[in-house]
């Protein structure tokens, strides 16, 4: 018997350290060019042998680029409400694999009753064929413990270019508190551009762009680490604006792969009933000029906002972003708002020169209204939207709040409640998906900051899960998360079936869906991580036939 116990699982199964003798992967693996595919492989110590060992896990795959990371385990302490519904694995606190460290390569210490999980992604080339993947695990002396194969068929074509839009707000002044950098230094761009670049790597298109300190997760008369872009002045005549900063984060953004930009909130979170927060250079130093003292609609913010949006709109033209430039007025206005949200769209929207404005809301009055030009739909209140003729695109999002059946990342629900979420995508037509923590490391209403190691769920704010899909890493480097990753597939898997469209049409492509997962919804869906991996395949094998169909008839 081999000293080391190696098992090979799907990224769709939830390990737990406790649990190690979950029943190994069965699906084999299949990937598309430009595709990364990923495994998780728990290693123990067999218990025939001297419970004190260490062992080096390597994983090469000739033609294929691999990254290995090690996960850890973090506290889930507020797994959900009790009155939350739909799959969850748990619902009393208990620890939880999620962050994944890139693994350096020294031997890590095993034993009998405790597993350790290696996450591996192998990235698939354009052009290469089938794979190989090769797992070791070998003493520090170099004797070989543990050793396996895992084969990789290849499908020789390209996902096709990203449709669907995706955002995972940004907060740059948890960069700041995390690694204690200035905000907009040197340093802070520099940490800032991993992040970004980190986001883009997992399939996200879009960046929230603070031109003004963002006015959100914060109470009434509170307000963040003051983060705004643009630097203003104020002058006898008026205001003058200096973009440089602005054009720095574009081009940071841009060099890392973002493609799309929304501009942070122009008025405050949950109706829009003030100024968002903005500073001025005065002649007695940097003020305070808007905010919660402004009313929304109060004539010097108008004056303000006539003299700036069209400076902004020329800036943007001159990045030549403008025309992949998002606009917000209020995150998540209730229809009690809709009347007040009205008045503040029509502050800005004739600056705009015909740029989206997009806002969360649950309310369809907003879109019928056309108040939004494009909603971004809470999950568990689409069914109005969908089932009404449509006037242009529709995004989605989820919360905390999103806690009965729908798709959504918590620590606590399977993987597949999250990977589900680009099936649903692709059989709503939906264009886009909001999730509103990147990296939020603060408690809730952001009154302090916290280490997201230890506490995962905003101090008993959110579920475990909820604010942050990266945790920070060393020398300014973020570690992402396994919900990070699974968000990645479930956009994989849309631009996959996307290819099978372009070969069979529409409706055969749902067919195919159906046919293998059944009349699904947002609020109807398997959790069987073996059976969506065994979709995933067949996916792949319906493309694969198609071109050797497509081959022969050429």
């Amino acid at each position: 018997m081999q000293p080391v116990i190696l098992q090979i699982h799907s990224s769709l199964d939830k390990l737990f350290s406790d649990c190690p003798h979950l029943s190994p992967q069965t699906v084999p693996l299949s990937a598309l060019w430009g595709e990364t595919v990923s495994l998780q492989i728990s290693c123990r110590f067999s218990p025939d042998y001297f419970d004190d060992y260490y062992t080096r896990f390597t994983a090469q795959c000739p033609g294929g680029d691999v990254r290995v990371f090690q996960a850890q385990q973090v506290p889930c302490s507020f797994p959900c409400l009790p009155s939350a519904t739909g799959d969850y694995l748990f619902k009393e606190p208990r620890l939880v694999f999620d962050p994944l460290s890139e693994y350096s390569g020294e031997p890590v210490r095993l034993n009998s009753s405790y597993s350790r999980i290696f996450w591996v992604d192998v990235f698939v080339p354009v052009g290469s064929s089938n794979l190989t993947l090769d797992i070791t695990c070998t003493s520090r002396n170099g004797t070989i413990q543990a050793q396996t194969q895992i084969p990789i068929h290849v499908v020789p074509t390209a996902l096709g270019p990203q449709k669907v839009r995706h955002t995972e707000w940004f907060y740059s002044d948890c960069l700041c508190y995390q690694y204690g950098c200035t905000m907009f230094s040197e340093e802070f761009f520099e940490i800032a551009r991993k992040y970004i670049l980190c986001a883009a790597q997992h399939g996200v298109d879009t960046l929230l762009t603070p031109v003004f300190t963002p006015s959100l997760d914060i109470e009434h008369g509170d307000r963040r680490m003051p983060g705004q872009l643009v630097q203003i002045t104020k002058t006898e005549s008026g205001f003058s604006f200096d973009f440089s900063l602005l054009e720095k984060w574009v081009s940071v953004a841009l060099e890392c792969g973002i493609e799309w930009f929304e501009i942070a909130p122009f008025f405050t979170q949950w109706g829009a009933k003030y100024a968002a927060e903005i500073y001025c250079n005065t002649p007695n130093g940097i003020e305070t000029v808007f905010g919660w003292d402004t009313p929304a609609l109060d004539d010097s913010y108008a004056d303000f906002l006539s003299q700036f949006l069209p400076c902004l709109m020329q800036e943007l033209s001159r990045l030549k972003i403008k025309e992949k430039t998002f606009f917000h007025i209020s995150d998540e206005p209730s229809q009690e708002h809709l009347e007040h949200y009205r008045k503040a769209r029509g502050m800005i929207e004739p600056y705009l020169e015909g740029c989206p404005i997009i806002d969360a809301l649950s309310s369809h009055d907003f879109y019928r209204e056309g108040l939004v030009s494009i909603p971004v739909v809470a999950e568990d209140h689409l069914a109005p939207f969908l089932n009404q003729t449509r006037t242009g695109p529709i995004w989605t999002y989820s919360c905390c709040c999103q806690d009965k059946l729908v798709p959504n990342i918590f620590l606590s629900m399977p993987s597949v409640r999250a990977r589900i979420l680009g099936v649903l995508m692709y059989l709503e037509r939906l264009d886009g998906f909001l999730r509103w923590g990147y990296n939020f490391w603060n408690s809730q209403f952001s009154k302090k900051t916290i280490n997201p190691y230890q506490v995962t769920d905003s101090e008993l704010g959110f579920p475990s899960g909820d604010a942050f899909l990266v945790y920070p890493g060393d020398n300014g480097c973020p570690v992402p998360s396994i919900r990070l990753k699974l968000l990645r597939d479930a956009f994989q898997d849309i631009r996959a079936l996307q290819i099978l469209e372009q070969q069979i049409g529409r409706s055969d492509t749902e067919r195919v869906i159906k046919d293998f997962l059944g009349e699904i919804s947002f609020t109807h869906y398997s959790c069987d991580s073996n059976h969506f991996a065994l979709f995933r395949r067949y996916i792949n094998e319906q493309i694969s036939k198609n071109l050797t169909l497509e081959g022969s008839q050429q």
